[in-house]
């Protein structure tokens, strides 16, 4: 069963991967895990779940308690390799697949909500120096200093394992200096680091940008690009159940896009979920048709995806079915759509 996670009520919650993996790296060392979970509203069996329902404020509430459990005050710095995700994040393949580190740091930033819905990043550039800069804007700096390591290390993660080891010039944090800063000089390989800052970055040699990352994928990054595009959209609605379904359902295409797939994904029945949606004036089939006409215009703005490609991409049996459907959404067959962009 998929349960939100305790407090605060009034905060929309979201799925998450990273809250049940943070507790199945907790049992992993050793450290038994129901406590937390019961603390945070989850049950045994949702520990193995690869998502669960959980607010912003309590999923950085479990990595300050998981930090705690451990012991270890710069357990943010090793999450990015050592966390046992049950699946990618759309931000992570987006990265990876990107041609340069510029453009991986860029999608970084522009989906850094889905690595943690408190993060938001920009990327700086000018002739000088490239800087990463994030901010929890929701929380008080000192009570999410390891979502801002988190964050740091994501990105700094992803690069190298893109290929790039940057040249890094500076480090900055917006929470205070700890008493020990060695691993951070140590993860970073720079002892330029300075804290109490009004947001956390990186700052690199402006030449990393144009560094090819040597995980570059194309075809991959097309796919990727729209669904990370689809789940940000679906927080940007306010988690209603609505854009939760419409959240999973692009991971779901071309074949399990369907109620029963959808209520699988989450963990309930297709009863209980065509209910919620009744309760917000909506049915699943307008949920899918919104999900697939997003995508189709995404998928169709790239000149090298195959209209028959789109078309099975999106779930259609028949290219005649996808152009009857994508009429319907704008008014022109997808051909047409295509060329008058």
């Amino acid at each position: 069963m998929l349960l939100p996670m305790s407090r605060p009520r009034s905060e929309p919650s979201a799925p998450s991967s990273l809250a049940p993996a943070l507790l199945r790296h907790l049992r992993a060392r050793g450290v038994d895990p129901a406590p937390l979970s019961a603390r945070f509203g989850l049950s045994a069996l949702d520990v193995e779940e690869d998502e669960v329902l959980v607010s912003p404020s309590a999923l950085t509430e479990l990595l300050e308690a998981v930090a705690d459990a451990l012991g270890e005050p710069f357990l943010g710095l090793r999450l990015p390799t050592e966390l046992s995700l049950r699946t990618y994040g759309f931000a992570e393949l987006a990265a990876r697949s990107s041609a340069t580190a510029g453009e991986a740091l860029e999608r970084v930033a522009r989906y850094a909500a889905l690595v943690h819905p408190d993060l938001e990043a920009t990327l700086e550039v000018d002739p000088v120096e490239a800087r990463w800069v994030e901010t929890t804007p929701r929380r008080p700096r000192d009570a999410s200093r390891h979502v801002q390591e988190y964050g740091l290390a994501y990105a700094l993660t992803l690069l190298r394992l893109g290929g790039c080891e940057p040249s890094i010039r500076r480090v900055w944090f917006a929470h205070a200096r700890p008493p020990d800063i060695a691993p951070l000089e140590s993860f970073f390989r720079t002892e330029d680091l300075s804290f109490g800052r009004e947001d956390s970055g990186i700052a690199f040699e402006a030449a990393l940008v144009a560094t090819p990352m040597k995980s570059w994928d194309p075809r991959l990054l097309a796919t990727v690009d729209a669904l990370a595009e689809e789940s940000l959209r679906g927080q940007a609605r306010g988690r209603s159940f609505a854009g939760i379904v419409g959240a999973r359902l692009p991971a779901l295409l071309p074949d399990r896009a369907t109620l029963e797939g959808a209520a699988e994904a989450l963990h309930m029945s297709a009863r209980t979920m065509q209910r919620r949606l009744d309760e917000e004036g909506t049915r699943f089939s307008l949920v899918l048709d919104g999900v697939r006409e997003e995508l189709a215009r995404t998928w169709l703005a790239e000149d090298s995806i195959p209209l028959g490609e789109v078309s099975q991409r999106l779930g259609f049996s028949e290219l005649a079915t996808f152009s009857r459907a994508f009429k319907r959404w704008t008014g022109k067959p997808p051909g047409l759509w295509r060329r008058s962009r």
